[in-house]
């Protein structure tokens, strides 16, 4: 497993979102305990959540606790205490404003992350080989989808053995998880990971304490309080898993997470096979141009032996020579039209396309005849064959 510790510029945006939806989760925070203070001295002292220990993950279920508790103590409330029963109708009404806003800020930070999840699997389509495509997987999932810490593991039939990682700037070095890579991991029936592997999907774990994980690596050494973990497909078969979480802060995972986890590793499992069968075409295609190469090289040496033709082109001259063709001179036929072509002033680029042979038959032919002809240049052998015109 690579780990590493880096902050991408271009993903400036999804850092400086993440920075205000913190800011925003803070006020709404702020505004819940206040809340929930009123709520303790307007309806009596009771067992109410607190969403300091809580986490912002359950400021919605404290709200809805806030507000069935406002409603039983209305019906509590003798008949000449109007101004208390407006008091705690006032604080349902406060309430219902901040579950509002805490929805729209929900929804609101579920589009953006889609939204950076989609950013990051369209970077990851430039990424050139399979290989390269896994280096970088852990590292956008990190910057483009709100998560500290991702660890990419390959899956086997019985096991499962972390393999990449990454961790945000801001956590540990992840010197933990040196001591797990290619460790070999049960996949226990209980397990979410074995959960994930049966339904192929994402699984979302809110409190590892509860939960039937493998605590070792993943309380003990990674502690974890909270993760998901979601598949990464390469066709039917399932070939890796990443998990990923926020700590070390407290916040724990949620359904949004798990749905945008899986937005990504569905959409790199199709990027991953896209980009194994981009390699194996280029190799296919290396090993064509290959094959084609070596024919060309053997027909140009097919053409080089210009001895047996240079006999057959003898024989011939004792009836007659061909136009341009110099007996004495010992040149073929196709050589003295190549010597013709040279004297007008021709490139063997030219005389390639005007005799339809290669640009390295062409040369070829140069070069037997300057041997011919004793000339060391093409402007000796161009002023021999002028010479005799």
């Amino acid at each position: 497993m690579v780990v590493s510790i880096t902050a991408d510029p271009a993903a400036g945006a999804a850092t400086a979102r993440a920075r205000t939806a913190k800011r925003r989760e803070d006020e709404l925070a702020a505004v819940l305990a206040q809340l929930r203070a009123a709520v303790l001295r307007e309806c009596g002292d009771a067992v109410l959540p607190d969403p300091r220990t809580e986490g912002a993950w359950r400021a919605a279920e404290t709200v809805s606790a806030l507000i069935h508790r406002c409603l039983a103590a209305l019906r509590d409330i003798p008949a000449g205490q109007k101004q208390r029963a407006q008091r705690v109708c006032g604080l349902v009404l406060q309430l219902q404003r901040l579950a509002l806003d805490l929805y729209l800020h929900d929804t609101a930070q579920r589009s953006g992350r889609l939204a950076d999840c989609a950013a990051g699997l369209s970077r990851l389509r430039s990424v050139p080989d399979p290989a390269a495509l896994l280096d970088s997987a852990c590292g956008e999932i990190v910057l483009r989808c709100g998560f500290q810490r991702v660890v990419l593991s390959r899956v086997g039939a019985r096991s499962w053995s972390p393999w990449l990682s990454h961790f945000a700037a801001d956590t540990d070095a992840g010197s933990w998880i040196s001591e797990w890579i290619g460790q070999q991991i049960p996949l226990e029936p209980y397990a979410p990971e074995a959960r994930m592997l049966t339904d192929r999907r994402a699984s979302l774990v809110q409190d590892t304490a509860s939960a039937g994980v493998y605590r070792p690596i993943i309380v003990d050494a990674g502690r974890s309080r909270s993760y998901v973990v979601a598949p990464v497909l390469h066709g039917d078969e399932v070939v890796g898993m990443v998990h990923a979480d926020h700590h070390p802060s407290a916040r724990r995972a949620d359904e949004t997470d798990r749905d945008i986890l899986w937005a990504f590793t569905d959409g790199f499992g199709h990027l991953y096979e896209r980009t194994v069968l981009l390699d194996r075409l280029r190799s296919q295609r290396d090993h064509a141009r290959e094959l084609v190469g070596a024919a060309v090289r053997r027909m140009d040496e097919l053409c080089e032996t210009g001895a047996v033709l240079a006999r057959d082109n003898d024989r011939e001259g004792a009836a007659g020579t061909a136009p341009g063709a110099h007996p004495e001179s010992g040149l073929t036929v196709r050589e003295a039209e190549v010597l013709r072509l040279m004297a007008e002033g021709r490139t063997n680029r030219a005389i390639a396309d005007r005799l339809v042979i290669t640009e390295g038959t062409v040369k070829s032919h140069v070069k037997h005849i300057l041997r011919k002809l004793g000339a060391v240049n093409r402007a000796q052998a161009i002023a021999w064959s002028l010479a005799r015109e």
